[in-house]
């Protein structure tokens, strides 16, 4: 018979067993009421107890004292065996299959449900071990971690609107006038500034890195030899080695080999082209003066009017596609270029910070004091966690959407962007699909064989403890080198 045939029949036959009990008991309970102890019974009871142990201590006893036990007590034992008896009874088979048959006439006729659920045939512990070994409910999300999650979202977009703003006011497209100036990006601006007339430890130090940190793709305008639609306002935005993160890859590149790597942009086309234009020729500066050279020389331009692009940021002037939010038609890499000319800086970045860090701080914060509540000092890795990574994700998600509706009510500006916390999104975005799609399956398979691994050593250990008593009490003792007695 086949496993799934044998599950199949085996339902009636509980079915018919958990009815059965459930008829002894509603009888049991029906006894209760007259089995109830009053003080003399207590008092019986105890009398009774100690007959009991008369007749252990001397079963001869026995015989005589039976014809002492109560009637009544004859009666309820006598009753409740012909009840159970005749449950089984009508239970009449000579087979498996016939028993089938019988369990299932008789779940008909007393109305048992022997379509049930499989939960309903385990015990309380076995639901607790299925619970804690099934790998998809360890990352199940229950209230509050959703209420948690919400929170975040929701509290990080009301940053997102309230404090971070825009990088300036503006009239966008000349009948949306936008006076909602950030006050954080308008003082880290007055505190980060090298711009001319500047008075500050900081302004000092920019102008000294400026007169010792020169390097070859800071040329400013495309008439001195910079790349194509380059001028004093852009030359940051269009050249990579500008670029705080980038920089550390193509401006160093760039030094050793006296180049410089970017976008020329084509005004006509309206076009970006990726570029490689040799400026001077190599220094063979060492790596670490290379380095300083390209740390000191953003120290002198994060300060400037314009001051350097956001991380990754320049990569958007690459994608010659038509924006979906431009009226005028133009690229991706066209509004880029319009929203750092506009004052969409690595300070204003710094601002959008706060929308993520509010969500980190929330959940995290979170995360770790419900983990170690329950866990107590047990280290884990967050970002390792596919919940915790899943809940981080959601409550970004939450934010970007919240951004989306902000873009809305400022008609489609595309300053009015989180850049920050669409990049968080996509931090947690790419790990995650990785584990859909890659990961999940291989984990599961994992973590199942670590408990069938768990469970075998388990067996093996039980299996040879038991061996090791059977041999110790069963067999006899056979000492080498004795002769017993009566032979030669």
């Amino acid at each position: 018979m086949k496993h799934s045939d044998f599950v199949t029949e085996l339902k009636p036959v509980v079915a018919a067993q958990r009815a059965i009990l459930e008829t002894i008991t509603v009888t049991v309970e029906s006894l209760e009421p007259s089995l109830s102890l009053s003080s003399r019974h207590a008092t019986d009871l105890v009398e009774l107890s100690k007959l009991i142990d008369e007749l252990e201590a001397d079963p001869g006893l026995l015989p005589e004292d039976l014809d002492g036990i109560d009637e009544d007590i004859r009666v309820a034992v006598a009753d409740r065996s012909i009840r159970y008896d005749n449950e089984i009874k009508s239970l009449n088979f000579s087979n498996w299959n016939d028993f089938v048959r019988q369990s299932q006439v008789y779940c008909l006729a007393n109305k048992a449900d022997y379509s049930l659920p499989w939960e309903s045939f385990l015990s309380g512990n076995d639901l607790e071990l299925l619970k804690n070994e099934d790998y998809g409910l360890q990352y199940k999300w229950d209230k509050w971690d959703y209420i948690f999650v919400g929170a975040a979202g929701v509290i990080a977009s009301l940053t997102d609107y309230l404090l971070v703003g825009l990088p300036k006011d503006i009239n966008y497209l000349g009948k949306f006038p936008q006076n909602d100036k950030s006050k954080i990006t308008e003082f880290l601006k007055s505190k980060i500034d090298s711009t001319k007339g500047a008075d500050s430890w900081f302004a000092d130090f920019a102008r000294a890195c400026e007169k010792i940190c020169k390097v070859p793709y800071d040329s400013a305008m495309e008439a001195t030899g910079g790349l194509g639609g380059m001028h004093p306002k852009t030359h940051r935005l269009q050249s990579f080695g500008h670029d705080p993160i980038l920089g550390l890859v193509f401006g160093i590149l760039d030094i050793y080999r006296g180049t410089m790597t970017g976008f020329s942009y084509d005004r006509l086309a309206g076009v970006h082209s990726f570029t490689v234009k040799q400026m001077t020729e190599g220094n063979g500066v060492s790596l670490l003066e290379a380095l300083l050279t390209q740390l000191g020389h953003l120290v002198s331009d994060v300060g400037t009017s314009q001051g350097v692009p956001p991380p990754f940021f320049g990569l958007f002037q690459g994608i010659n596609i038509p924006a979906p939010m431009s009226e005028k038609g133009r690229t991706i890499g066209e509004v880029a270029r319009w929203m750092y000319l506009n004052g969409f800086d690595l300070r204003h970045f710094i601002t959008q910070g706060i929308t993520p860090a509010v969500i980190e701080i929330i959940l995290r914060a979170y995360i770790m004091i419900r983990h170690y509540s329950e866990k107590g000092e047990v280290k884990f890795v967050l970002a390792d966690n596919p919940k915790y990574r899943s809940m981080l994700l959601s409550a970004h998600a939450i934010a970007c959407a919240g951004n989306a509706g902000k873009i809305a009510l400022y008609q489609g500006n595309p300053l009015a962007i989180n850049y920050s916390e669409w990049l968080a999104l996509t931090r947690y975005l790419v790990p995650s699909l990785k584990y859909w799609i890659f990961d999940k399956r291989n984990l599961q398979l994992a973590h199942y064989q670590k408990i069938n691994d768990d469970a075998w050593s388990e067996l093996t250990f039980s299996g040879t403890a038991l061996l090791e008593k059977v041999y110790a009490e069963t067999l006899e003792v056979v000492q080498l080198g004795e002769i017993e007695s009566g032979y030669p």
